[in-house]
């Protein structure tokens, strides 16, 4: 697939989600996937089209904070976890390891799918598991680019070109379902209906 394309498949993911907000069943959840999904594009123009990886991953970090925001009701205390990832994201920055930048992200997408798995309770049913199977997709995206990554640079041949297939077969769904997860799917009675 020409990178192009799925440049601008993400951005059309973004546009779905843009045109979502009269029907959304929750401002704030709105507001945080697309500022997530804006990120998103962010870092696929960085990775796909420039091939600036530091900056990829690093907007990447971004949007899982985003996505975590979104299923989580902010509290004071978590300004402090907050100020010690960006910290930990500045100095990484600062020194310019996409691997270290890599660990980072690691750590944002594992608490942020613990911190979705727990929304259950305050999201519409259909909607959770929108969220879920995208960050499942998602999550099996990541294990595809790692694959992909250590044959790259261990000179393994074996499995390149199957990991570099199955990271687009994963990740373009993954984004489509995160596009549409804030739309308003049912007449359920338990919508969460907050502002921004």
């Amino acid at each position: 697939m020409i990178p192009e394309y799925k440049f601008a498949f993400i951005a059309c993911c973004l546009i779905v989600a843009l045109f979502s907000y009269a029907r959304c069943y929750s401002k704030k959840e709105w507001c945080l996937l697309v500022c997530g999904l804006g990120f998103t594009l962010l870092a696929d123009y960085f990775l796909v089209l420039s091939g600036q990886h530091l900056f990829g991953v690093a907007a990447f970090c971004f949007v899982h904070v985003f996505y975590i925001f979104r299923a989580v009701e902010f509290k004071k205390w978590m300004a402090v976890p907050l100020a010690c990832v960006a910290v930990v994201w500045v100095i990484v920055f600062a020194v310019g390891s996409v691997v270290a930048m890599a660990g980072l992200y690691a750590l944002l997408f594992f608490a942020n799918i613990i911190v979705n798995i727990k929304s259950k309770n305050h999201r519409p049913r259909a909607n959770f598991y929108l969220v879920m199977v995208g960050l499942a997709l998602f999550a099996l995206c990541d294990i595809n680019v790692m694959l992909f990554n250590l044959a790259r640079y261990t000179g393994i041949t074996h499995g390149f070109d199957s990991a570099f297939m199955l990271i687009w077969i994963f990740y373009l769904p993954s984004q489509l379902l995160l596009a549409i997860s804030a739309l308003r799917l049912s007449k359920s009675p338990k919508l969460v209906e907050q502002e921004v």
